[in-house]
């Protein structure tokens, strides 16, 4: 399953999920070499700001990136961050104008190795190292990774050790997945499986960039998500809920059908990633409060039957109280309205206009 094997018979190179590739670590209590002189309180608040955070929510990296390919973006927060590095140690920061002439030189060299479709980035791999939680840290490599995440690439080439390699695999687990899609007769899955076994299954949604997930992702920016509460609502087989996991929040998924159940119980078993659901239906689920919902193409399917909305909306505005996720089923407008009307949620910004399963949707975030 590995792409390559490195001279070194310890390391191995392989591609990873774009979802699994998170930032260094905290460089203190990870107790890990670093490239930093001396380290200051001054700078450890700022590293920490961007330590442990999927390359998807890597701000200052991902909107120079941007800016570079001509999107609505600006290199600011990356030149802040770069200055930071500087100045929280007490020394002058260099040149912006050159930095940023410098960083654009990197870029044109990176794009001109893709279009000539060169092996580069599988010989110059983002290193890597296994974290029990079910993801990647970046040992070095930053900028490449936040490179082929804004250029659309789901899979990225990391050089990790055989150790690592072999915990990632989890090939017993690996096994009861696939007993698990023949015992349902399963011809498609609806989100990704993030591991190398299941590459060749092609996932109904977020297999594309930008996905539901990079958007949401961008929206939350740098935000800290570590003990949020997150609810996820229509948990199907639980791609999104591990996906909040892994970025340390408390996650809930509600998913009342049991073959999905017993699919995403496999897949947290298989991902290393674990979150609490409830085999139940949303509107009759006893549960708590949560900061953040999410709630994908799932409210149309409850919406016709007047009492069931009813006792759904009200369930939505008791649980949830900060933001929700949504995604629109085939009646965006009906839906808005229904939320707005009968919730507290008082604010609505929409994130994108999305396709699938058939049909144009729209995906935005409701405010309280």
């Amino acid at each position: 399953m590995a792409d390559q094997t490195s001279m070194n018979p310890h390391k191995v190179v392989c591609s990873v999920p774009i979802e699994l590739v998170f930032t260094d670590t905290d460089v203190k209590s990870s107790r890990t070499e670093h490239r930093i002189d001396h380290i200051t309180d001054a700078w450890f608040e700022h590293h920490l700001l961007h330590s442990d955070i999927s390359i998807m929510r890597f701000t200052p990296h991902r909107d120079l990136y941007s800016y570079f390919m001509g999107h609505q973006s600006s290199p600011e927060a990356y030149l802040e961050w770069h200055d930071k590095i500087y100045t929280t140690r007490g020394l002058k920061a260099p040149d912006r104008e050159a930095v940023l002439r410098q960083k654009q030189m990197e870029f044109m060299n990176m794009r001109n190795e893709l279009l000539r479709n060169s092996s580069f980035f599988m010989d110059h791999p983002i290193q890597a190292r296994y974290n029990p939680a079910g993801y990647f840290n970046i040992k070095d490599g930053h900028h490449r990774a936040a490179f082929l995440y804004v250029f659309g690439f789901r899979r990225v080439y990391l050089e990790m050790s055989s150790s690592d390699y072999a915990q990632w695999l989890n090939e017993d687990q690996a096994g009861a997945v696939r007993a698990t899609i023949q015992d349902q007769q399963r011809q498609l899955i609806y989100t990704p499986i993030l591991h190398p076994e299941f590459y060749y299954w092609s996932s109904e949604r977020d297999r594309v960039y930008p996905t539901r997930l990079d958007y949401m992702m961008r929206y939350l920016g740098v935000s800290p998500l570590r003990g949020t509460r997150v609810v996820d609502i229509g948990c199907n087989i639980g791609y999104h809920a591990r996906c909040f996991t892994r970025e340390g929040a408390s996650v809930t998924g509600i998913e009342h059908d049991a073959d999905h159940c017993r699919m995403l119980k496999a897949l947290n078993d298989l991902e290393h990633t674990h979150f609490q659901w409830i085999p139940k239906p949303f509107e009759g689920a006893s549960i708590g409060s949560y900061d953040i919902g999410i709630m994908l193409t799932v409210f149309y399917h409850v919406m016709k039957n007047e009492e069931v909305c009813r006792a759904f909306l009200d369930k939505l505005d008791q649980s949830v109280e900060q933001l929700l996720f949504w995604e629109s089923g085939d009646d965006p407008r009906k839906e808005k309205r229904l939320i707005l009307e009968n919730t507290g949620f008082t604010r609505y910004e929409k994130l994108a206009d999305t396709f699938g399963t058939g049909k144009l949707r729209e995906l935005g975030v409701f405010q309280k």
